[in-house]
């Protein structure tokens, strides 16, 4: 990919007055419902990993256990008590299962048979920002597209570095660009004004240009993030 291809900012009409993506959207593990609830259009994407050894070094652990997302979807009135087995939650809970720097996602749509999640399509980094990079399977979908774009990101807080093993995160979308009004012309409709380095597929030119992008994309808007946390120590 050449490097003037993804240099430079710029602008994109957003895919629909609604904010949704139409067939864009990708479901991803652990970011599916996150990507849903917090508007997929304008995320930032890459055809290659963009954490290397260097940016992974140091970077923070979970705590072994069972982690529960939040509910995004305000009429499935999805309630757990945490304080019951893992078997009797109800099947609307998204869970995953974390042990020895090994993730566990649940097997299906209900029960609590789980399978490994392969160690690189979920990577975190260091610094004061952490990012978070999945990889989505790279197997066709049910319509048989392969996803061209697997790695999405998300980020959290780790200021001061985490040195106890982290028990909750507060978390949000990396985004390749903010969108504003479009004016009179664009018939209300929003324009995506691209962060500088990337390109209008929304993938960055480097991951300074992604850890930047981190930074940006954590407005005021989202003070209140949603919070993925520790909550048992086994589902059973």
């Amino acid at each position: 990919m050449a490097a003037q291809e993804l240099a430079g900012s710029g602008t994109e009409e957003a895919g629909r007055a609604d904010g949704s993506c139409g067939g864009i959207l990708t479901m991803r593990w652990m970011t599916g419902l996150w990507i849903l609830a917090l508007g997929g259009c304008g995320m930032a994407v890459s055809d290659k990993p963009m954490l290397e050894p260097a940016d992974i070094a140091g970077a923070p652990q979970f705590a072994d256990g069972v982690w529960l997302m939040p509910d995004f979807d305000d009429a499935s009135h999805c309630v757990v008590n945490t304080a019951l087995p893992v078997s009797r939650w109800p099947d609307c809970a998204t869970w995953a299962v974390h042990r020895d720097g090994q993730w566990f996602a649940r097997e299906g749509n209900s029960g609590i048979a789980t399978k490994a999640v392969p160690r690189a399509a979920l990577v975190v980094s260091n610094g004061d920002i952490a990012i978070v990079q999945i990889e989505s399977e790279t197997s066709p979908a049910k319509d048989g597209v392969i996803d061209s774009m697997p790695y999405s990101f998300v980020a959290f807080h780790n200021k001061p570095a985490a040195t106890a093993k982290l028990r909750s995160i507060g978390f949000w979308i990396v985004m390749c660009g903010k969108y504003e009004e479009g004016g009179t012309d664009n018939e209300g409709g929003k324009i995506l004004v691209r962060f500088p380095g990337f390109d209008k597929k929304c993938r960055p030119a480097s991951i300074r240009v992604l850890r930047d992008a981190a930074a940006a994309s954590h407005t005021p808007q989202t003070l209140d993030l949603p919070r993925f946390h520790w909550v048992r120590e086994t589902l059973d």
